[in-house]
């Protein structure tokens, strides 16, 4: 089921090809470039968003700082991590989250938007 995407990362060629791919598979996507203008977007209107999908590796905030803010802020949202490089022992992963490793396949990225869509509207039942 197409959902509405908060696709955020500081590599804009990254936002743009996953946007476009996501685009051409039926979702609507929202590009932010940094944790700021994602968390700015979603105080806009946090209700057009169903998914979020953040890098993890980004200047300033992070993915996981994006992620601990969005489970206080916005709890019943789901929230998809990708990242090029491996987790390491200083991370301090958050549970629950999914990770997904870049290059991330299309396929891979709408399945995981989709269990996390799913997941959103089973709780909301």
């Amino acid at each position: 089921m197409p959902s509405t995407v908060l696709l955020a990362d500081d590599n804009r060629e990254m936002v743009d090809s996953l946007s476009e791919l996501l685009r051409l598979s039926g979702h609507s996507v929202i590009a932010a470039y940094s944790v700021r203008e994602a968390l700015d977007l979603l105080d806009e209107e946090p209700q057009r968003i169903d998914v979020v999908v953040s890098d993890i590796r980004m200047p300033g905030a992070d993915g996981f700082d994006l992620f601990r803010v969005l489970r206080h802020r916005f709890p019943d949202l789901p929230v998809v991590l990708i990242t090029g490089n491996p987790t390491t022992s200083d991370d301090v992963i958050p549970r629950g989250v999914t990770i997904l490793q870049k290059p991330v396949g299309i396929v891979e990225l709408q399945q995981a938007i989709a269990e996390a869509a799913e997941r959103k509207r089973s709780q909301s039942r």
